[in-house]
Order: structure tokens, then C-alpha cells, then sequence
């Protein structure tokens, strides 16, 4: 995948995550959560950019499981980040409910989406 490619995709997908969350945000009357959400969606879109390059480094290497090494390490900074983003939200932010949850998965499920798409696209390096 050409690198031009992968950041129209993600200006797409961050356009539906955008989309999606201001609906949340709308529908749920969650305006103290826009900060946290903002930051969500920043930190998904710097996770997968840094996903792109290093996995399109480590998909044409000669140890073939270097790409799976670096999808699953990067997948558990995910999931701790995840955790932290949330834990630290509650935390410092105390927010009025529990709410703010449905755009942070939202972007999550986007996201996540999109990363499964694009690490596919890039293992048929790995493949060949």
C-alpha cells in the first residue's frame, strides 16, 4: 500500500470517526466529554499511522515473524493506552456519568477497523 493511499484512507476513516462521535456527543448530550474525545481520536489516528510504517518496514524483512511481532506489540501499547486513556479520564476528568464510554469506542471500533484493513493489505508483502 502506497503511503498516499494509506493517509487518504485515514483522512476518510477519520472523517466517519469524526462523523460518528459528533453524533455520540449529540445525541447523548455529552459536551464535558469533546476534550477527551478529541484526544481519543488523535491518539487512534497517531497509533495507526505508526502501525503503517512499522509494519510496512517489517513486512518486507527477512524474519518473516517480525511483522507478527510487531502487529501484537503494538496491539498490547494499544490496549494499555486504551485502559490509561480511560482509567485517567475518570480519574482527573470525574465526569457527570458513564457516557463518555460510547464515542471512545466508537473510535476504537473505527479505528480498529481500519487497522485490520490496511495490516492486511500490507501482510500480502509478507506472503509473497
Amino acid at each position: 500500500m502506497l503511503t498516499s493511499r494509506f493517509f487518504g484512507l485515514l483522512a476518510a476513516v477519520s472523517g466517519l470517526a469524526a462523523l460518528g462521535a459528533f453524533l455520540c456527543h449529540w445525541l447523548l448530550a455529552i459536551d464535558y466529554a469533546v476534550p477527551f474525545t478529541i484526544a481519543t481520536g488523535l491518539v487512534f489516528a497517531f497509533i495507526c499511522v505508526a502501525l503503517f510504517f512499522l509494519g510496512r518496514r517489517s513486512a518486507g524483512a527477512e524474519n518473516r515473524m517480525l511483522f507478527s511481532n510487531v502487529f501484537l506489540g503494538l496491539t498490547m501499547v494499544k490496549m494499555l493506552l486504551c485502559g490509561l486513556l480511560v482509567v485517567g479520564y475518570v480519574l482527573l476528568g470525574a465526569p457527570a456519568n458513564k457516557l463518555f464510554i460510547v464515542p471512545f469506542f466508537w473510535l476504537y471500533l473505527v479505528y480498529t477497523g481500519f487497522e485490520v484493513y490496511f495490516l492486511m493489505r500490507l501482510s500480502a508483502v509478507v506472503a509473497k
